[in-house]
């Protein structure tokens, strides 16, 4: 059990840390300065990216159990 859930965390957080490398920028440009910096930018961005980032992560656990990869 040890080995599903270091797996799921490290899927996490290299999705996030990809998403959040590809989107972070342009989104703090669209939502403009003010915005971001008063934190209803931030928050609303970090918290679509973290549940983009477990759906990222169920699916490709889905994929994994699919394709017979064990990992519990």
């Amino acid at each position: 059990m040890i080995k599903f859930w270091l797996i799921t965390i490290l899927i996490f957080i290299i999705s996030t840390y990809i998403l959040a490398k590809l989107t972070l920028k342009s989104n703090r440009e669209e939502a403009g300065e003010r915005i971001w910096r008063f934190g209803y930018g931030r928050s609303t961005y970090w918290r679509i990216l973290t549940l983009c980032s477990i759906g990222i992560t169920i699916a490709l656990l889905l994929v994994f159990y699919w394709v017979g990869i064990p990992i519990v």
